[in-house]
């Protein structure tokens, strides 16, 4: 599916490591804080990460410009976005 979209502006997006989520949590931090975005559809081996809302990669691409604007509108300080696939968040 990916074949059809534009290459990404970013191919060295900067990453988080599981341990920092970690510790964002322990913190207790405010909703606002981050987002986390699950990009899987279906493929919930594992588990997914409690507080994360799934946003299907597939489906991703034309809603980006929408969904900033949406978490810019409620004060989200940092979208995290994460698959199965990640080797870090």
């Amino acid at each position: 599916w990916y074949e059809h979209l534009p290459a990404p502006k970013n191919t060295t997006p900067d990453g988080i490591t599981r341990q920092d989520l970690l510790a964002w949590f322990s913190k207790n931090p405010s909703p606002k804080d981050f987002v986390l975005v699950d990009l899987r559809r279906t493929d919930y081996q594992g588990g997914t990460i409690h507080g994360s809302i799934n946003l299907p990669a597939q489906s991703l691409y034309h809603t980006i410009p929408s969904l900033y604007a949406i978490f810019k509108a409620a004060g989200v300080g940092a979208v995290i976005w994460y698959c199965g696939r990640s080797s870090s968040i």
